[in-house]
């Protein structure tokens, strides 16, 4: 039987995030277009008196509750710490949140009609919506390029060294791979002169490295950061260095939210890139040590793999139409995403635009 978690802008210190249960994460997941899957919930209370904590006085602001379902780890976790440290509470929203492990298990939960928001992948939801799923992408997550490092073992000196080894693609399709093959690409290197292996992600894929069954891998921080801390390995590229208009991270509503509940939403929308900002700006420092100790790792290396990524923390709000096309062009082109897919009508940027006007985001990319 599926828990539903009560989240009251504050989730307890004893959340667990684990580093192999962090998600779907931008541009990792497939193209299915169906809502298949069963989603997990986990039950949390609603205290927390650590440092950082926001005043929660929300004024004579209607407090409202929304229907949600964010990933954990390092995909979601501005968002998370904002949710405990109480700065949504003190915008007037709290959550009811579902957790999901896969971007299918929040197409399911859309589907039956069980949340109003999520975050996720594009090449999920897109194929999705023209399949007929109601849901409308609304926003960009507080990052939106591929977050992707690749990685080897000590032996791997640079990209040249991997003609004839062992790469790990996290997945046989999807971002992570198709950032595995520009990367190859760009330095001359054909997909026939490497082996190329599924081996999963974050931790699960961090293993296979340690264990030797790859030589190197595509993988989320902090095991970029961890490799190079422990000695185990360390970076050869940035994924978005060699595919930097490659979509990956979007805020999607249910068509029900957008539709009967315009102004919880835009309530919503504007509050998420208000805490981000809060987040870097303000509360940088707790949340490194926040996330640190969610996700069982060193603050030192916390801070570094953060900090590495810094530069594509760009918390604006309005989907760029020409990423997106291009990131569904790309995955057509692979064979990825199936020909009939249409861009048409899966997102609006109505809650978006407002969102930088009323908080004067500029779009830290435009040219």
């Amino acid at each position: 039987m599926k828990k539903k978690t009560w989240i009251a802008g504050l989730l307890t210190a004893t959340l667990l995030f684990s580093l192999a249960g962090c998600g779907d994460t931008a541009g990792s997941g497939s193209a299915t277009a169906n809502a298949a899957g069963t989603a997990t919930t986990t039950t949390t209370t609603t205290t927390d008196a650590g440092a950082g904590t926001a005043d929660t006085t929300t004024g004579s602001q209607d407090v409202i509750t929304i229907r949600s379902s964010f990933f954990a780890g390092m995909t979601s976790s501005v968002h998370n710490y904002a949710v405990q440290k109480g700065l949504y509470e003190k915008e007037g929203i709290i959550f009811e949140e579902t957790q999901a492990s896969t971007g299918n298990d929040k197409l399911a939960l859309f589907s039956r009609g069980e949340i109003d928001v999520a975050d996720g992948d594009p090449s999920t939801y897109i194929p999705a919506i023209s399949n007929g799923v109601p849901v409308k992408l609304v926003g960009n997550m507080w990052r939106y390029s591929g977050c992707y490092w690749l990685i080897a073992n000590n032996d791997v000196k640079d990209i040249s060294d991997l003609v004839g080894k062992k790469i790990g693609t996290a997945g046989s399709s999807g971002g992570m791979k198709l950032s595995v093959l520009k990367i190859l690409e760009d330095q001359g290197i054909s997909e026939d002169s490497v082996e190329l292996i599924a081996n999963g992600s974050r931790q699960e894929a961090y293993a296979t490295l340690t264990s030797g069954e790859v030589d190197a891998t595509i993988i989320h921080n902090p095991y970029a950061a961890l490799s190079e801390a422990e000695g185990t390995g360390h970076v050869l590229a940035r994924a978005w260095d060699y595919i930097p208009d490659y979509y990956t991270g979007c805020i999607v509503a249910s068509d029900d939210f957008i539709k009967n509940h315009p102004e919880e939403l835009q309530r919503f929308v504007t509050a998420y890139y208000k805490v981000h900002e809060e987040v870097k700006n303000e509360y940088f420092d707790d949340f490194i040590k926040w996330a640190a100790e969610t996700m069982s790792t060193d603050e030192a290396v916390m801070r570094n793999a953060v900090n590495a990524e810094i530069d594509v923390w760009l918390d604006y709000p309005v989907i760029p139409e020409d990423r997106v096309n291009y990131t569904v062009d790309l995955m057509k082109k692979y064979g990825w995403m199936d020909e009939a897919v249409s861009v048409e009508g899966s997102y609006t940027n109505e809650f978006a635009i407002k969102a930088a006007e009323e908080l004067g985001l500029k779009d830290p990319l435009a040219k």
